[in-house]
């Protein structure tokens, strides 16, 4: 039957095109499949599991049908039928058909080209190995229990079970271990910028010691990112904004709110250049409303209503140093506030923490500035925003060929008042830091491709270690030690 043959052909050239192509381009690929890969591991196992399966297919059909090789046709069947028992499976547990209509048919068609044929070859001089039909046993066995299984899962004792097993693990999740006091840790909970990340809150730095934990700006989404990590609210003992931005401020009035139902006790200090107590003030008067509400249905007791404020904490430069002044300082944590340039942004601050000998530095956004490198020597990490001007311009570019001038000219002005990799790396070296992490990164690379250009002249610039963060990631500094380690929040995603 040689019209099988051409069928078969043609679905092993389709299987490679895909596997191929999730190998190259995951992203776009699997968006047509209906897949959203979840950070870099995410893009890892689609181009692993499904770009490795569909080329392993390709291989099956094309070998199996000009060959002349039945065994390798069964076996491109079976593999397919168990794509379509799962298929089944998640009609049966879900009870929704979403997705089997384009899918499906492709997939029975398939096997059924590949059954023809391996018909047509006629019955082989030797008969099919054992183990080929052990094999066929087992599936057909594990095929019936998962289908089984995902039927179970659709009675109600079942999903009372099991939420009642996730609910029991977020609850119990506990990171208070973060704020102890061997270390000085640092936790990015936002790293983008205003323009959109779906992987990525906004700017937001959490750094934790001596059972405190202290936030550098709270851009949007950001405290769902420190609610998620399972750490302790009540212990924010104070944010610090680096400038009154949106995206550095937006998520102010959540972070308010769950430090507060936290047991926080006392008003969130807010600390910031002059200018800081009109934010501040604005916040209380929008929240006042409801945080009467909550005091008025949970009780006086639970939320009182002296405690839910946040408290202006403004820092003006007049101290023995120019352009720094210390902010905080309990004995174990200093913190410090170093004047950058954000112009026409003013004021515009970095800080720095020291914590028993360990110490970082977080630039909030900054051009480069000698004062910043001052202000960071002989620490060990600098935390530096970081804007590649070349991706900028490009967007630039586009903006204006489609025109859409005004994202083109915004595209344009914020060139001048961040600082790229390559300035964050001279600022990094001259100041003597052992580590550079660059976060708010605009545009965000949320891909390896975007990555690779957005750090392409890093290994150049920079003369010692740095890292790209993610939401997530975490830098520990022992006390007694001039190690790092680099790693990410334990947490669960249920």
């Amino acid at each position: 039957m040689p019209i099988t043959r051409i069928v078969v052909t043609a679905y092993g050239l389709l299987f490679a095109a895909l596997g191929v192509g999730l190998w190259i381009a995951p992203e776009p690929l699997a968006a047509r499949l209906a897949i959203a890969p979840i950070g870099i591991p995410g893009l890892s196992a689609i181009r692993g599991d499904l770009g490795g399966m569909f080329v392993v297919l390709s291989a099956l059909c094309l070998v199996g049908v000009w060959s002349r090789r039945r065994s390798l046709l069964v076996v491109a069947a079976l593999a397919l039928c168990a794509v379509v028992t799962g298929r089944l499976i998640s009609l049966a547990a879900t009870g929704s058909p979403a997705g089997l209509a384009l899918a499906l048919p492709v997939e029975v068609g398939a096997i059924v080209a590949l059954a023809l044929h391996a018909r047509s070859m006629g019955r082989p001089a030797d008969p099919a190995p054992k183990t080929l039909r052990a094999v066929l046993v087992l599936f057909l066995l594990v095929a019936v229990l998962v289908a089984a299984g995902a039927a179970a899962l659709r009675a109600p004792q079942v999903q009372d079970r099991l939420f009642a097993w996730a609910a029991q693990t977020l609850v119990a999740q506990d990171n208070a271990a973060l704020l102890g006091d061997d270390a000085l840790r640092v936790a990015l909970c936002g790293t983008s910028s205003p323009l959109p990340s779906n992987r990525r809150a906004k700017a937001c730095v959490a750094v934790m010691a001596g059972g405190k934990m202290y936030i550098v700006d709270s851009g949007p989404e950001s405290t769902e990112r420190l609610m998620q990590w399972g750490v302790p609210l009540d212990r924010v003992a104070g944010v610090f904004l680096t400038h009154f931005h949106s995206d550095h401020i937006g998520d102010l009035p959540e972070l308010n709110l769950q430090t507060w139902v936290a047991g926080r006790p006392g008003p969130l200090a807010v600390y910031g250049g002059p200018g800081v107590e009109q934010v501040v003030a604005g916040f209380n008067t929008a929240l006042a409303q409801d945080q009467a509400y909550r005091t008025a249905h949970h009780t006086a007791r639970m939320l009182p209503p002296q405690t839910a404020p946040m408290q202006a904490r403004p820092v003006a430069m007049t101290g023995p140093q120019p352009h720094r002044a210390v902010v905080y300082d309990d004995g174990a944590m200093r913190i410090t506030a170093i004047e950058t340039n954000h112009a026409p942004v003013s004021p515009a601050y970095a800080y720095r923490f020291d914590y028993r000998g360990r110490s970082v530095v977080i630039t909030g956004d900054t051009t480069a500035d000698p004062r910043l490198v001052e202000a960071a020597r002989g620490a060990d990490i600098l935390f530096s925003e970081a804007l590649n001007r070349d991706m900028v311009r490009a967007l630039e570019g586009v903006a204006r060929r489609n025109g859409r001038d005004r994202v083109a000219h915004i595209m344009a002005d914020i060139q001048s008042y961040h600082i790229s990799p390559e300035e964050a790396a001279d600022t990094a070296n001259r100041a003597g830091v052992k580590l550079l992490v660059l976060y708010h990164l605009i545009p965000a690379p949320d891909n390896f491709v975007l990555r690779g250009i957005f750090t392409r002249r890093m290994n150049e610039a920079r003369k010692g270690d740095w890292r790209l963060s993610d939401d997530g990631s975490l830098y520990t500094l022992p006390v007694g030690s001039k190690a790092y380690e680099a790693g990410r929040v334990p947490h669960l995603a249920l």
